[in-house]
């Protein structure tokens, strides 16, 4: 072979090189996809907790409180919970001692909790379902109602829930002098300080011979079966100037009832947690964000598990990326907000990400109301493809875990003093693993749908 042809064939070899190599380039941007991923607060949670108290301390049947008797509950809340419940005054048409319709604060602006007698705090108030009669002594209060001839009585004018005074005017258009409030019923609230638990104790303070006087002479005084939440701020049972909403408020308020809202609120029970923004890194490789079993890196999880703060970790995935990122990037803004901030129940953050077949997702998020728990990937990521490299879409939810990051303590969600910052005492186990079942049994789909698509 000449010369001349031994360089032509290097020339060659050397443009076919070129031509491989730019077709390369070209199937692997023609092969890389672009993925909208959706991030949706989905809690459908309105209380943290509720419960029913029916059943008087030493008792051992459901029934209503006599002279002396008492119901007692008992619950965990934190700093901005308030305390609502309902209970029916007994010889009414349709009237309950309760709270303020936002309830009563369980902790005071410096963090101390209310102890003691809480009865000041507790009103009567007129459900507005049926027509008042004085006490007692009309043929549809609660004394009489089964003897009626007429049924239960007609619906009251006045369909609005609201304060009965003490001389409240009744449909007759007479006034009856109510009993004070606390000469029927005494509230009052304890508190273990070492395990943020409330007990709450009502009690019939009335006397069954002087207390409630009518024109038919003294009537005895009951106090019904009632339901009590745990809110934070909301207003669980009824708004004031308001009708009733027929979620069972009125079956306590006319015939001591509890079973229609205690099981209206206990589907809503729950943590409605917000969620931070977030952290997301797109892979060829394992764990770019932490190994389970293996303690915390040091590189910004802490600060995203603890206070919701992606800047550390987002910093580090950009400035020395892990081996196999190709891209990392944050999610701060929900989609209908003008500006960073947490994730509310009902709303959603999304964010695109570019990728080729073999690449994988990973993203991590705070549970807002915990020490440092956050909603992620596993370490190995989600395939952004399948085998036959068709780009993953759809609801992806059940790839995604609760973890916890094993750096401080953990405490009762939405409870624990200590959540969010400042920091306060180390685990003892510092390895990053997933939340037990055990720790806390919530559904994972109850917090958050993670949904996937191809963007354009």
């Amino acid at each position: 072979m000449s010369i001349r042809s031994f360089r032509g064939s290097i020339a060659c070899a050397a443009l076919g090189l070129l031509t491989l190599s730019a077709c390369g380039s070209d199937d692997a941007e023609q092969s890389s996809r672009h993925f909208r991923v959706r991030i949706e607060n989905v809690a459908p949670f309105q209380q943290l907790k509720s419960g029913r108290f029916d059943t008087k301390v030493s008792g051992t049947s459901p029934g209503p409180l006599a002279p002396g008797d008492t119901y007692e509950f008992s619950f965990t809340a934190g700093l901005n919970h308030r305390l609502s419940f309902a209970t029916m005054f007994g010889q009414s048409n349709d009237w309950f001692f309760g709270t303020e319709p936002q309830g009563i604060p369980l902790y005071s602006s410096d963090g101390q909790p209310l102890t003691g007698d809480i009865t000041s705090r507790v009103l009567l108030w007129d459900a507005g379902t049926e027509v008042d009669e004085e006490p007692a002594v009309g043929p549809h209060t609660g004394p009489k109602q089964s003897a009626s001839t007429d049924g239960p009585g007609i619906k009251d004018s006045n369909a609005m829930v609201r304060r009965v005074g003490t001389r409240p005017v009744l449909s007759s258009g007479q006034t009856f002098a109510m009993p004070d409030l606390a000469s029927m019923i005494r509230v009052q609230l304890a508190h273990d300080a070492a395990t943020h638990r409330f007990t709450v104790r009502i009690e019939n303070v009335s006397d069954d011979r002087v207390t409630l006087n009518t024109s038919e002479g003294i009537k005895p005084v009951r106090i019904s079966p009632g339901v009590w939440t745990v809110t934070a701020g909301s207003e669980p049972l009824f708004t004031e100037g308001q009708p009733d909403r027929g979620q069972g408020l009125e079956a306590i308020a006319e015939g001591g009832d509890v079973t229609a809202l205690h099981t209206w609120l206990t589907p809503l029970n729950g943590v409605a947690t917000p969620l931070s923004p977030g952290v997301f890194a797109v892979h060829n490789t394992t764990a770019p964000l932490f190994t389970e079993g293996a303690q915390d890196r040091g590189q910004g999880l802490e600060a995203l598990a603890e206070m919701g703060d992606t800047s550390r970790l987002a910093s580090a995935l950009s400035t020395t990326p892990p081996m196999g990122v190709s891209a990392s990037g944050t999610f701060n803004t929900p989609v209908d907000a003008a500006a960073p901030g947490p994730l509310l129940p009902g709303h959603a953050y999304e964010f695109t990400v570019t990728a080729r077949p073999s690449e994988r997702l990973s993203f991590a998020t705070m549970f807002g109301q915990s020490n440092d728990w956050v909603f992620g990937t596993d370490e190995q990521g989600i395939a952004l493809f399948d085998s036959a490299n068709t780009p993953l879409a759809g609801d992806i939810t059940s790839r995604v875990y609760l973890w916890d990051v094993g750096t401080e303590l953990d405490e009762e969600p939405a409870v624990g003093p200590h959540q969010g910052p400042p920091e306060w005492s180390l685990d003892t186990d510092r390895t990053v693993r997933r939340v037990p079942a055990s720790r806390y049994a919530t559904p994972l789909s109850q917090h958050l749908r993670v949904t996937i698509s191809e963007a354009n």
